[in-house]
């Protein structure tokens, strides 16, 4: 009992002289991260995770403090704010990167990707690295890292969707997103773009038939109240990235540049374990606990849905973008797949 409370005893004060430099002394540099979820959330928890790490690995030189809950404003203007210089780290998602570099449009492509793996795959390649490269050259914002929170899902009250032909008479709400736009409508349904802040009201009293977010959204926000049917279609990938300021990170030493780096890389990992794990088991479960009737539709039948978007989506990004980055984007993501495929045949 005696060596035990010595070795207690031992890893307190170890684990104390480990925080003592952020004790001992002011930071050399303070770092403001914003992002628009709640405290606790998935993405909350990996910012943590972030000011741990940072704080930690940089023995106190630099503070991290984290303003949750859109307390700064809106996910576009914090992003104003990190160009401003006013923070220095803040959240951005597929919707709203590409007001500041339109490239980045692409990431919210229909069916662009398949799986999280093949994003994962993408974000890590040396195209994705020359594209950061350009925006943050261009915009003064440079994405530190990115991670998936889930594929976006249809829900409606009408009937169970389990093809493109099921689409036909949904009033679907969309984001005010082109591509969302194009998409629904390709597939026979009828687009309707509401504010998110409408939206339950909207699906309550009938405005709309249904809409479309990741699992974890779904269930956070109680759609399983006003929505009866759910399609496990995946047709859009949902990416937090944390956005950092280039002029800020530049300010720093090389060795700290790294450990934000990293930081960042923590987080993103952090919130795609959560909401990975939530939408495959807990969130899904959940649903179907609160009376939701789950459609899982089969490769064939969601090729359906793909195959209505992709002419329409494609001339849509070559008339948005340089023809020449669009076809390198899809054929970078055709290369992962074959990679992919290669090593289990």
């Amino acid at each position: 009992m005696k060596r035990n409370i010595l070795g207690l005893l031992g890893a307190s004060t170890l684990a104390l002289a480990l925080a003592l430099p952020s004790i001992a002394h002011a930071a050399d540099y303070t770092l403001r991260a914003s992002h628009a979820e709640a405290a606790d959330s998935p993405l909350d928890k990996g910012y943590h995770v972030f000011k741990a790490y940072v704080e930690g690995a940089s023995a106190g030189k630099i503070e991290v403090i984290i303003s949750p809950a859109s307390q700064l404003g809106s996910i576009t203007d914090v992003l104003e704010q990190v160009k401003a210089g006013a923070i220095q780290v803040a959240q951005a998602d597929e919707q709203t990167l590409d007001t500041f570099y339109k490239p980045m449009m692409i990431l919210a492509a229909p069916y662009l990707f398949s799986n999280d793996e093949e994003a994962r795959d993408f974000l890590a390649s040396d195209l994705f690295a020359r594209i950061n490269e350009d925006m943050a050259n261009e915009t003064g914002l440079r994405m530190l890292s990115a991670g998936s929170y889930g594929f976006r899902n249809f829900t409606n009250n009408k009937k169970p969707i389990q093809s493109k032909d099921d689409m036909s008479g949904i009033r679907m709400r969309v984001p005010p997103s082109p591509m969302s736009l194009i998409m629904v409508e390709a597939m026979g349904g009828s687009p309707t773009p509401i504010p998110w802040e409408e939206l339950y009201s909207a699906l309550q009293t009938g405005v709309v038939d249904g809409q479309e977010n990741p699992i974890g959204i779904i269930n956070d926000y109680s759609f399983a109240e006003v929505q009866k049917h759910l399609t496990l279609d995946g047709h859009q990938i949902g990416l937090t990235s944390i956005i950092v300021s280039e002029q800020f990170l530049q300010s720093l030493p090389v060795e700290l540049r790294e450990i934000v780096r990293t930081g960042a890389q923590m987080a993103s990992a952090t919130e795609y374990g959560e909401r990975n794990y939530q939408a495959r088991v807990t969130g899904v479960n959940d649903l179907k606990e609160k009376g939701m009737e789950i459609a899982f539709p089969s490769p064939e039948e969601i090729a359906t849905f793909r195959d209505a978007v992709t002419a329409p989506i494609q001339e849509f990004l070559n008339k948005e973008l340089d023809p020449a980055f669009v076809k390198s984007v899809y054929g970078e993501i055709d290369a992962i797949r074959a990679k992919r495929r290669a090593l289990v045949e």
